[in-house]
C-alpha cells in the first residue's frame, strides 16, 4: 500500500507542476493589464452587478435582469423593447427609461422574455448568442471582473486552458 501511494504521488507531480506553472503565467501581466484589472468591479453573487434601479446577473447561457417596481406602480405601464438583438430599452410609460443602451454583446433576439416575478419586480431573461461572460450589461457601463469566474475552469491546465479561456472570456 505504501508503494502504491508513493507512485501515485510521483505520478501527480508533473500535473501539480503544470498547474502551478499555469497559475504563475496567468499572474504575471503587464502594468497596463494590472491598471485595467484594478478598474474592474467585483461581481455580485449572480455574476453580474447591483445597480441603482436594477440588478443583473448571468450564466454562460443567459443574462437575467431584475427591476424593482416603485410602490403602487402598475405593471401595465411598463415597456420592454429589444432592437436588432443588441439594444435594450426598459421603462415606465411616459417617463425616462430605467435601462436604455447597447447590450455588451448580442443576444438571441427571438428567444428573450420578460415577466412579473411578483407585483413588485420585473424579470427579463436574455439568452446569449455566444456562450461567454459579459463584463457589463451595456456597452460603456461599469465593468465587472470576469476573471473571478475562471476558478470554475481551473481543472483545465497548460495548453488546454488557453483555448478555453479565449472561448469563454472572449
Amino acid at each position: 500500500m505504501g508503494i502504491f501511494s508513493y507512485y501515485k504521488e510521483e505520478a501527480q507531480e508533473p500535473l501539480i507542476k503544470s498547474i502551478e506553472k499555469a497559475q504563475d503565467n496567468s499572474s504575471s501581466s503587464s502594468p497596463k493589464e494590472e491598471e485595467e484589472k484594478n478598474k474592474l468591479i467585483i461581481p455580485n453573487k449572480a455574476n453580474g452587478l447591483d445597480m441603482e434601479n436594477y440588478t443583473w446577473g448571468q450564466s454562460l447561457e443567459e443574462v437575467t435582469i431584475n427591476i424593482k417596481l416603485p410602490r403602487g406602480e402598475s405593471e401595465n405601464y411598463f415597456t420592454v423593447a429589444i432592437e436588432n438583438s443588441n439594444s435594450l430599452k426598459v421603462g415606465r410609460h411616459l417617463q425616462p427609461f430605467i435601462i436604455d443602451g447597447q447590450l455588451f454583446k448580442e443576444i438571441k433576439a427571438d428567444k428573450w422574455s420578460w415577466y412579473f416575478s411578483s407585483k413588485e419586480e420585473i424579470c427579463i431573461i436574455l439568452p446569449k448568442k455566444n456562450k461567454n461572460w459579459w463584463k457589463s450589461l451595456l456597452k460603456g457601463g461599469p465593468e465587472i471582473d470576469t476573471q473571478n469566474f475562471e476558478d470554475k475552469w481551473r481543472i483545465l491546465t497548460g495548453k488546454l486552458w488557453q483555448p478555453w479561456k479565449r472561448c469563454i472570456f472572449g
